[in-house]
């Protein structure tokens, strides 16, 4: 048995994982990020107490999102999250009494993936995560390649257009401004200003606007979602062709959010690619951090 740990923004997931990897018990807690970084480790070790206590695992693994170094078992910097060069692994292993290991969340994903979900039978593959960015992760070999600097895997940040929207980051026309899911938003509620009469623009003043509500209007026999769709399905596809290019991948599972649509998801973007793409949507869901966490024994916490 293991005990996975998948620290997010708003809660923290954790939950035991057996040696068939699978998750047979679970709990989360709000994270509250707005307090003290020692009052969050404190709460994380109280919810997992009680699931060691019942299920004794040997080990526990820690995804989290930002800039990690296993290594020496460092949050360096989290977003929203206040971490700032915090030893989550040293306070977490001594709080529960196991040894500890922490990677980046994405990292933890494609773990996931490659031990119980969509690349389970492949060796090198890329994972593309499709949220209010686009981050990532990279398996080669069967084994995670993470950079000198452990911050390898930003595959929002190659150019599209070097002319393009400002990121961020500070370059110009990155991947992540024309096909993350915030990108498809602004792309929907421009082309809805455009056709004020659409189904997409009645849609998105009567809801708000999300991922699901251009395939909703799509799915309805809106023509001016439809054509957002397809133009996002493009940009996607731009990129995921570059990086079969760079990397040839076995194939390419997308991830975040936004894929809970499924295939109406992977039918915009599959015409573009090239012949030899395999695309995947992850299988595993609510349970990937957790599995990609836990997934962590196996490695050599040293840069790969």
């Amino acid at each position: 048995m293991r005990l996975g740990i998948d620290i997010g923004g708003t809660a923290v997931k954790m939950g035991i994982v057996d040696d068939a990897d699978r998750v047979i018990d679970s709990v989360a807690i709000p994270t509250d990020a707005e307090r003290p970084v020692d009052a969050i480790l404190q709460d994380i070790a109280a919810a997992a107490k009680p699931l060691c206590d019942t299920y004794r695992p040997r080990f526990v693994g820690i995804g989290c999102p930002g800039r990690v170094n296993p290594e020496k078992g460092l949050v360096l910097r989290a977003g929203h999250l206040p971490f700032d060069n915090t030893p989550v692994v040293a306070v977490l292993s001594e709080a529960l009494g196991l040894p500890a290991a922490i990677d980046n969340d994405a990292n933890c994903a494609m773990l996931a993936e490659h031990a119980a979900g969509a690349c389970a039978d492949k060796q090198d593959a890329l994972m593309v995560t499709i949220g209010t960015g686009i981050g990532g992760a990279i398996l080669i070999g069967g084994k995670l390649y993470r950079g000198f600097n452990f911050r390898a895997g930003e595959l929002g940040h190659f150019i599209l257009d070097h002319q393009g929207r400002p990121c961020p980051c500070g370059l110009h026309g990155c991947f992540e401004q024309y096909a993350s899911a915030t990108a498809l938003c602004e792309q929907a509620v421009a082309a809805a200003d455009n056709a004020p009469d659409s189904l997409l623009a009645a849609l998105i003043r009567e809801q708000g606007i999300s991922g699901k509500t251009v395939f909703s209007a799509v799915e309805n026999g809106c023509p001016t979602a439809k054509a957002v769709l397809t133009r996002y399905g493009e940009y996607m596809a731009m990129g995921l062709n570059s990086f079969i290019k760079i990397f040839m991948p076995e194939c390419i599972v997308l991830a975040g959010g936004i894929t809970k649509v499924g295939h109406p998801l992977s039918d915009v973007i599959t015409p573009h690619l090239l012949p030899e793409a395999d695309l995947r949507l992850s299988t595993l869901g609510g349970d990937a951090g957790i599995l990609g966490a836990a997934s962590l024994e196996r490695l050599d916490t040293s840069r790969t």
